[in-house]
């Protein structure tokens, strides 16, 4: 019996004055290291899975950014996801560290993110496994 383990990152551009993305690369951790990540018809279902949880927990980071008024430069976004055996999921750890163009994140801001991103609608139809972290940073 061994543990399931998924590594994701994206790095996001942001252009104008709401937001836009402009540009998302996506990788996965392997064997080998880093590698592009996209997705294709023979992707696991699992791993679309994985992917679609980082890119909505990213969504409602961006829209809540905006919503706070907080203009992004850009965004490096990780998840690290654990499965048991059984595929049930055990961990998650999301971090995202953005560069803004302006306004400083106080932590009430910061708070309000974090709430927010546990609403995603992949999130909120999750069995909330134990061990579950949302971290952001601002610079």
């Amino acid at each position: 019996m061994s543990n399931h383990s998924f590594q994701l990152r994206a790095t996001f551009s942001y252009r104008g004055d709401d937001n836009q993305i402009a540009a998302i690369d996506s990788e996965l951790l392997s064997a080998d290291g880093w590698c592009k990540f996209e997705l294709a018809n023979a992707t696991p279902g699992f791993l679309i899975f994985v992917y679609s949880l980082l890119i909505c927990q990213h969504t409602y980071f961006h829209g809540n950014c905006t919503e706070q008024e907080l203009l992004l430069d850009h965004a490096d976004a990780e998840l690290s996801l654990l499965a048991a055996d059984d595929w049930k999921i055990e961990r998650i750890r999301v971090g995202i560290k953005a560069g803004l163009r302006g306004a400083n994140a106080e932590q009430p801001r910061v708070d309000y993110i974090k709430q927010r991103m546990r609403q995603c609608p992949v999130s909120i139809n999750l069995q909330e496994p134990p061990d579950y972290r949302i971290e952001l940073q601002f610079s």
